[in-house]
């Protein structure tokens, strides 16, 4: 690596944003340090694996509490790609949307328009479709009575609460689909790093591998030299014992920063220098002040 940062000549007329240059001397001096292959104090040898890593993906455990609520379920009311509209019909026109939506259409539309507010043809169909909004209200409907068997009892357990749900639904013999079972489980968790971990499958040989929080999810690089795993265990385990690595998503790179490899330290001034330099400020700016009044 050479930093040829300073070796150029200033032109003597700018060309365009061009203000120097490489003449024939700087050229061989770069020449021959790159030939004679020694280090300098502009010039540094490095094995090629000095600057590569393997970025490795750092997974933290998804953690969720869960708990039927008035207010969550009634979230339930509304599909989540167009919820603020709908919020909106049934804050205007509550429960009459359910006996006549195209009744309401219009009025609708021209809020729509009015807020600048553009959708998809589909997602457009959704919000006029009474089809639609009694799918969600039965949907609501089916939570309640869900909470009506289960209680307002928080879990701190995911693992323990979804097949209690699963449960509830077979005894109460309540239609819902997969997509409403994932709406309604949704609706009534939040993350909470108290909680348990969530397990995402458990293997043959008993180990268990857990759902992953994509919000924690980080990145570490790793120099070439170094053990991934050593390098885990010392640099992340140590902080945070629940992680893991995904292996799927280790890649390979290189980074070269010549700031960091011809750095030169340069010592603050000391505080004496300093202090003096501000006193001496302060008399040339009490002689311009002095001279401004005089005048």
């Amino acid at each position: 690596m050479i930093n040829a940062m300073e070796l150029y000549e200033k032109l003597r007329k700018n060309l365009g944003q061009k203000n120097c240059e490489m003449k024939p001397a700087q050229i061989d001096a770069i020449t021959n340090l790159y030939m004679d292959f020694k280090a300098t104090d502009i010039s540094k040898i490095y094995p090629n694996e000095y600057f590569g890593y393997n970025k490795i993906t750092v997974e933290r455990p998804l953690r969720l509490s869960a708990q039927f609520t008035t207010a969550a379920i009634e979230t339930l009311r509304y599909d989540k790609s167009i919820q603020d509209e709908m919020e909106w019909a049934y804050t205007h026109f509550a429960d009459d949307l359910y006996k006549d939506i195209k009744k309401y259409k219009d009025k609708i539309e021209v809020h729509l328009n009015k807020s600048e507010i553009k959708l998809s043809t589909p997602a457009k169909n959704k919000l006029l479709s009474l089809e639609h909004w009694k799918t969600q209200l039965a949907l609501m409907q089916s939570a309640q009575k869900m909470a009506d068997k289960l209680g307002n009892r928080q879990f701190d357990d995911y693992n323990k609460f979804v097949p209690l749900v699963n449960k509830t639904i077979k005894e109460l013999k309540l239609d819902i689909d997969a997509k409403g079972l994932k709406n309604i489980l949704d609706a009534m968790t939040w993350k909470n790093e108290d909680a348990e971990r969530v397990i995402k499958k458990t293997e043959k040989d008993g180990t268990i591998l857990y759902e992953a929080d994509s919000d924690l999810r980080d990145t570490e690089n790793v120099p070439l030299d170094q053990g991934i795993h050593e390098y885990f265990e010392w640099e992340v385990l140590q902080h945070i014992p629940d992680a893991w690595i995904d292996e799927t998503k280790t890649v390979k790179g290189y980074e070269i920063s010549f700031t960091r490899y011809f750095y030169n330290y340069v010592p603050p001034r000391s505080i004496e220098e300093i202090t003096a330099e501000i006193f001496e400020l302060e008399k040339e700016t009490e002689g311009i002040l002095n001279e401004i009044v005089n005048d």
